[in-house]
């Protein structure tokens, strides 16, 4: 008995079952905790895009559209059923990203021995489309039809009105009463001879439409017109396009004061198409490339460019026209470019892109600051080279300091001490009445005072040598190397100049300076070149002044110079513009190198 009784309870189990895996319409049921997905039929699994082992690793919520706010779907799924009897409609996404609308009504059953949720799924995409397509047809429709706003009149064929609408009676200033059945000619007598009796009159004439804009200057207004003659007479919409031609006129004006600011500009204002093809190129743009407005035209953006930089630009241009910007600067602040001779300049500047007749177009203003870049560089190399010989010249005079220190303490100090011991010993003898040898430590007295005095100016000649104010250029020149030549026995050294140049004066400061110079090249000849020879050639006229200093040594690499060179040929470089002179640098006549110091009188 009780397995008869079980059997129509299976076969309707079975019957369930089967209705729920083949219904056509996507079902699943769902745990109203976890909302975890327990079993989808094969509509189900085929609307969705899942398999049903996928599908049942999901919960409801990663079927929810990502863009749409979870919570009322979550609150949805949550409530009582009786709540959700009704069918609601919510946008759920397929496995591949794909968006469904969908219609769901939910009912409550038991499933496996727990209660659980059943809910129907009804795919309203194409639906919801159509009513949105059906939607937006009417809309368009009830937009063409209301954006309809064409006064119209018509005549009969002895130009009579026989109709007129409410814009027509704005327009012409009259009431439909007082129009109908009035000659058109005689109701606006203006009219007569004007280019509307002309117009209309050939479209009746020769059956044609008439199309044409004129102004009526009773009421101040352009009008366009199109005339349609007819076997009644002539239907005629008309329409007040004032503002439109004085838009018109406004624009061609703007667009007349656009042309003249690009063709005054000093800047560079080009445009490109979206195939980065040039389609504006201004005089500013012709003057700084040097190319031809008719050469560029239709010309790929790219011959503007040196070539290592023409790759990574096509990139640039590509990201900023997808990345929805509508002006930004060009580069990090400054790009390169490349003139027709094939000069690289230095740009500054901004793109921007607008839409010219629905077609993207990119803008692109640029200034040439080449100049101004290399004016920056120079100042930022001349505040480091200043740097570096302030620095230079604290050191010398820690060292001039040091030596003079030095030389007072170690020279002229042990001299002043010996004469202090002489003269004390002179004392006692005078106290002696004369004891013998007096004779001998005056001797000695007066010796130690010359020597003195020879070290004083010793001194005195490392600061600024006193033949150099006394005697002038050339003698301070002959008395510099002779007392190198007796520090550095191995070089010879050497003055070359004619006798008449002994006699030769210049200003202070620019002896000063040339003899400075001199030192300078002598010490780092001596120091840096390995030379057997060095010879210093003066030469020049009350007007002008040349100083040569040359060795026979390694030479000078401008690329290799160290620290303390580069910084002597700073020093030397600053001394002689400070007098209005200059100094070059370069190879002797056979090796070596040569510096030469070149002052002519501005006078």
């Amino acid at each position: 008995m009780t397995s008869e009784a079980e059997d129509p309870s299976r076969k309707l189990q079975f019957s369930y079952q089967l209705l729920f895996e083949k219904n056509p319409l996507a079902m699943w049921v769902y745990d109203c905790e976890t909302l975890q997905l327990l079993a989808i039929n094969e509509a189900a699994s085929k609307q969705y895009g899942y398999s049903q082992r996928e599908f049942v690793g999901l919960t409801l919520l990663d079927i929810h559209h990502a863009q749409d706010d979870v919570q009322p779907w979550r609150d949805y799924l949550c409530s009582p059923v009786n709540d959700k009897l009704v069918a609601r409609f919510w946008r759920h996404q397929r496995s591949n990203g794909d968006t469904l609308e969908v219609e769901t009504v939910v009912q409550e059953i038991e499933h496996e021995g727990k209660q659980a949720n059943l809910m129907l799924i009804r795919d309203m995409t194409e639906q919801r489309q159509m009513e949105q397509q059906q939607r937006e047809q009417a809309q368009r429709l009830t937009t063409t039809l209301e954006s309809i706003a064409d006064a119209f009149f018509t005549l009969d064929r002895d130009w009579c009105f026989t109709y007129v609408n409410a814009h027509a009676e704005e327009l012409l200033h009259c009431t439909r009463e007082e129009l109908l059945g009035r000659n058109v000619w005689d109701k606006f007598p203006e009219a007569v001879g004007s280019i509307f009796q002309i117009e209309y009159m050939r479209a009746v004439a020769q059956n044609s439409t008439a199309r044409f804009e004129a102004f009526y200057s009773p009421f101040e207004v352009w009008l366009a017109v199109d005339a349609y003659p007819s076997s009644q007479g002539l239907a005629v919409y008309f329409r007040d396009v004032s503002a439109r031609r004085l838009a018109e006129k406004s624009l061609e004006e703007e667009r007349q004061t656009l042309s003249a600011v690009l063709h005054s500009a000093t800047d560079a204002i080009l445009s490109i198409d979206e195939e980065e093809h040039i389609i504006m190129f201004n005089p500013g743009a012709e003057r700084i490339f040097g190319r031809s407005r008719a050469d560029m035209l239709g010309q790929s953006i790219d011959v503007l460019l040196p070539k290592r930089y023409r790759k990574a630009h096509i990139g640039h241009i590509r990201r900023f026209s997808g990345s929805g910007e509508a002006n930004r600067p060009m580069g990090s602040g400054l790009v390169k470019g490349l003139r027709a001779d094939g000069e690289e300049i230095d740009l500054e500047g901004a793109i921007s892109h607008v839409q010219v007749n629905q077609q993207r177009v990119m803008i692109a203003s640029l200034r040439d600051v080449t100049g101004r870049v290399r004016a920056e560089r120079d100042s930022r190399q001349s505040r480091k080279q200043l740097s570096e010989l302030t620095q230079k010249l604290m050191t010398q005079e820690k060292t001039l300091v040091r030596r003079l220190a030095q030389a007072l303490h170690d020279q002229l100090g042990q001299t002043v001490a010996a004469i202090r011991v002489v003269h004390e010993t002179l004392m006692a003898m005078k106290a002696n009445n004369n004891a013998p040898g007096r004779e001998r430590f005056e001797q000695q007295m007066s010796e130690l005072i010359h020597q003195a005095n020879r070290q004083i100016r010793q001194v005195l000649m490392e600061l600024r040598p006193p033949l150099l104010e006394e005697q002038g250029l050339a003698a301070a020149l002959d008395n510099e190397l002779r007392h190198r030549a007796l520090i550095h026995p191995q070089v010879g050294l050497s003055v070359e100049m004619k006798s008449e140049m002994s006699l030769m004066r210049w200003p202070a400061d620019l002896e000063y300076a040339a003899f400075m110079v001199m030192r300078e090249a002598v010490e780092n000849a001596l120091r840096h070149s390995g030379a057997s020879a060095v010879t210093v050639k003066l030469s020049g006229s009350a007007l002008a002044l040349k100083l040569d200093v040359s060795d026979d040594g390694v030479g000078f690499k401008p690329d290799k110079k160290s620290r303390g060179t580069h910084l002597g040929i700073l020093g030397m470089n600053e001394r002689a513009q400070a007098v209005g002179a200059s100094v070059m640098i370069g190879a002797g006549r056979a090796a070596g190198t040569r510096v030469s110091f070149n002052w002519r009188s501005p006078a």
